[in-house]
């Protein structure tokens, strides 16, 4: 791969770009921009702004959505999200794993239901195990879970699996740890990693891009690093070039 032109496909589908953005315009012009070097593109403030309309938008430009809902209620609403998105044609969706095993089960069922009626793939549905910006002060203070953060993440990774999740959510050191008591298919999400000698941001639990692809990331989740970067371009063409370097 050069640092021109487009991403060979398997790579740029390792890596997502999170659209923290509130300007339906800017969005859509960073996803016209780097829509040949990045397979994802995530939203979450910016579904709550502007919709499914906004979803559709980017559907439309040949690239994949996720959906970072970080879905937590009751096993009936969920229910009714597993539907929502299934319909709505996301890839990957995310949901809280401290829901529980049903409230998860539920938004199994009722996306496998729909996606056999429309005769689509579901979305991947990705558990998040505990947030980046989560320590272990945190766990055990604020929480008032007990235990270190590599336990909770252990017990919530192996909960999401047996409600049939597709993945989780985790820091990049921690996929070494749970990995083998998981399914060799499980989809891992790493948010907040980043190029050496850059800054974590608000994230307390990190690693670099290279870390992350090491330990078996499926998929890079990056942000300010890209778009607010001089040039996104060549910001997510230096990140595609450590995703190769990795491989």
């Amino acid at each position: 791969m050069t640092t021109t032109g487009s991403a060979p496909h398997r790579d740029r589908d390792r890596l997502c770009l999170a659209l923290d953005l509130a300007d339906r315009s800017e969005i859509l012009r960073l996803v016209d921009e780097l829509k040949d070097l990045i397979g994802y593109f995530k939203v979450n403030s910016a579904f709550t702004l502007h919709g499914p309309a906004l979803v559709r938008e980017i559907l439309d430009r040949d690239v994949k959505i996720f959906m970072d809902l970080k879905l937590h209620d009751i096993p009936n609403t969920l229910a009714g999200y597993g539907d929502a998105v299934t319909r709505l044609g996301a890839h990957v969706v995310t949901l809280h794993t401290g829901g529980g095993l049903e409230m998860m089960r539920a938004a199994v069922a009722a996306a496998d239901r729909t996606a056999a009626e429309l005769g689509v793939e579901r979305p991947k549905l990705v558990g998040v195990t505990l947030l980046t910006s989560v320590d272990r002060e945190t766990l055990n203070g604020d929480l008032n879970v007990r235990g270190s953060v590599e336990d909770e993440v252990r017990r919530r990774a192996l909960l999401a699996a047996e409600a049939g999740l597709d993945g989780i959510v985790c820091a990049p050191s921690e996929i070494e740890r749970v990995r083998a008591e998981l399914p060799d298919d499980f989809f891992y999400v790493t948010p907040g990693t980043r190029s050496p000698g850059t800054s974590d941001n608000d994230h307390k639990r990190t690693g670099t891009h290279s870390e992350a692809l090491a330990g078996g990331s499926s998929l890079l989740v990056v942000g300010r690093s890209v778009h607010d970067a001089p040039d996104p371009r060549q910001a997510a063409q230096q990140i595609l070039g450590e995703i190769e370097g990795a491989a």
